[in-house]
């Protein structure tokens, strides 16, 4: 019986949530990081690092919690506002998935941000850290489109995969790999779970909710959410065990229905909120995952 873990994205405040959940669940009895493949997305690359590395998840925290190396907020919302036009706008064209990341990639790629050896230089915590061979985590190709899997056999660097699975577009710059530039994995799905295709039992966590609250309607939104899900039916569809645990009312709260994942101010607050789930989860996560 193979066993996997998802680790969705959610910036600073995801990892703290994923790090609370993971803690938790622990605590409870439940060996969530012994599992045969860890697979990452952005903040989830970054807390799946650190299980596969033996390193200790309370030490990112402190990390997470340290104000983002960025150009300037104004210049942020600007670039996250072109960000959101892009998507709109390739959305309603009817464009496919490939198309859009293309089109999201060259915002990417002409946003004024950080430098971007200092980007990288936030994930030293894994410099020169020996690749987990269970571990992998997920970009996207800026110029391309391309969905990669960054893995052991890739022959990258793991702080400049993490680095690039977590660049989110029009906040950090796309990351270069072999002379190609790398954006956020999340920019496919927020939890790509069909990495873990071939697995027995997965569990997937996820910071964003894999529905729209009722009364909400949002092509974009939905558009994403829907490939998400095919994905997730494509994964039980093969035979997994799948299963999910989404933000409790309280994690919704804290991170203002996902508009406040990048607020760092709230990774504590999402760690707690997180250990406390992990214990009201328990049960139906632990019979889960004895299958």
């Amino acid at each position: 019986m193979s066993r996997a873990l998802i680790l969705g994205g959610g910036g600073p405040v995801g990892i703290g949530w994923e790090s609370g959940l993971v803690t938790g669940f622990v605590d409870a009895g439940i060996a969530v990081p012994e599992v045969d493949l860890v697979v990452g997305t952005s903040a989830g690359s970054v807390v799946g690092a650190q299980l596969t590395t033996g390193l200790s998840l309370p030490d990112i925290l402190a990390l997470a919690a340290e104000p983002l190396p960025v150009i300037s907020d104004q210049q942020v919302m600007i670039n996250l506002a072109g960000l959101v036009e892009t998507l709109q706008s390739m959305t309603l064209a009817g464009a496919g998935f490939e198309e859009t990341r293309r089109a999201v990639g060259r915002v990417a790629l002409e946003a004024p941000t950080v430098d971007e050896e200092r980007y990288v230089e936030l994930f030293s915590s894994v410099d020169g850290i020996a690749w987990p061979d269970r571990y992998r985590c997920t970009a996207v190709d800026a110029e391309t489109g391309e969905f990669r899997v960054w893995d052991a056999e890739a022959g990258v660097p793991l702080q400049r995969a993490v680095a690039s699975s977590c660049a989110v577009p029009g906040v950090f710059p796309p990351v270069t790999i072999d002379g190609r530039r790398y954006m956020d994995g999340g920019m496919r799905t927020g939890l790509n779970a069909v990495v873990a295709s071939g697995h027995d039992v997965v569990l997937a966590l996820s910071c964003i909710p894999l529905s729209l609250p009722e009364g909400l309607s949002d092509p974009v939104l939905q558009s994403v959410l829907n490939h998400q899900q095919a994905e997730l039916e494509e994964l039980t569809a093969a035979g997994a065990k799948l299963e999910v645990v989404e933000p409790n009312a309280e994690f919704l709260e804290i991170s203002g229905w996902g508009l406040n994942l990048m607020d760092p101010t709230r990774v504590g607050g999402a760690y707690d909120a997180g250990r406390r789930q992990a214990l009201d989860e328990a049960a139906r996560v632990g019979a889960h995952w004895s299958r």
